[in-house]
């Protein structure tokens, strides 16, 4: 195979097994709209972490002849979806505050420390691998019937490919209209488009009919649909029941942290107020003594009298 052909191939083969991924990487740019730890350089950082990881995984089932099946992996989709929900439960349970909750939220998302980084970096990650079942099961026959050359070529257009995909989610965003949208209700709808994203990666992969049906071969009763209800019902209610319980507990002991916050912060309110009144008390005073007229000293003015008098009797009498 030539050059030109290998490179038009694994373009062919990137865009059809990622054009979903556009959709994976505008949710995620969405929610860095309003969460500033989702930063476009952290999510194509996992972009690429999570593409390499479906590269080696391709390798190694280049290397086993094919015994690894891709359609497993889509019960992997559960994941987006329970971040989702737990996404919705923050939105419920947290409480509409004004401007100053505004602001606390900004800055908190502000504060972005090495350990932050690397979960949102394996977050994004995890969710590309999730969403790859379809690029293992395309990339490991693609691999199996190229030579060593063309798998680097392959590589190659591929990592270029997730550039371009990352760009093109960030234009799309950095439209003004559609920021201005996202800023204004991402929070709201990022749990619904997780949610989407792992619906769509559980239908997309065909994990359901693939497990019905070896169920089915191996029970004669063809149970198999029963027996996948039953579990994913289970599954989900008792991983949303654990996740309320817990989201339940932190709100509770953010409600406590900021009624003791609010309470400090009114006493220290009243003491600012007692001291100005005793301030403004205290220069009162010295304004008001500093009024009072001096009394004129007695003796001098009796001896005044007296000297006046004596000197008006002296020419009361004749010579």
């Amino acid at each position: 195979m030539h050059l030109g052909e290998a490179i038009g191939t694994a373009c062919g083969a990137f865009a059809a097994t990622n054009i979903d991924d556009i959709f994976v990487l505008v949710t995620f740019f969405a929610e860095s709209a309003t969460n500033k730890r989702m930063s476009p350089l952290n999510i194509t950082i996992g972009q690429y972490v999570g593409f390499t990881a479906i590269t080696v995984i391709s390798m190694i089932g280049f290397g086993i002849s094919l015994a690894l099946p891709s359609e497993p992996i889509g019960f992997l989709g559960f994941l987006p979806m329970l971040l989702g929900f737990w996404a919705l439960l923050d939105v419920i349970l947290s409480r509409g505050g004004g401007d100053d909750d505004e602001q606390q939220h900004q800055d908190e998302h502000l504060q972005m420390t090495h350990a932050t980084r690397i979960k949102i970096i394996l977050k994004v990650a995890t969710i590309t691998l999730i969403n790859g079942g379809d690029n293992i099961g395309t990339y490991i026959p693609l691999f199996s019937q190229t030579r060593g050359a063309e798998i680097a070529v392959y590589v190659v257009v591929f990592y270029i490919g997730v550039g371009v995909w990352c760009v093109a989610a960030w234009l799309i965003m950095k439209q003004r209209h559609i920021l201005m949208v996202a800023q204004k209700y991402a929070e709201k709808f990022i749990p619904f488009l997780y949610m989407g994203l792992g619906v769509f990666v559980i239908v997309k992969s065909d994990c359901y009919p693939w497990s019905i049906d070896h169920i089915n071969r191996k029970l004669h009763s063809h149970p198999g649909q029963l027996i996948l209800a039953l579990c994913t019902t289970g599954f989900l209610l008792i991983s949303i029941g654990i996740m309320f319980a817990i989201r339940w507990r932190q709100r509770q002991k953010e409600i406590a942290a900021e009624s003791e916050a609010e309470n400090g912060a009114v006493n220290a309110t009243e003491l600012v107020e007692v001291g100005s009144r005793a301030s403004n008390e205290g220069r009162q005073l010295d304004r008001d003594s500093s009024r009072v007229p001096e009394k004129p000293n007695t003796a001098d003015t009796s001896l005044a009298s007296t000297i006046l008098t004596s000197e008006d009797d002296k020419r009361q009498i004749p010579p």
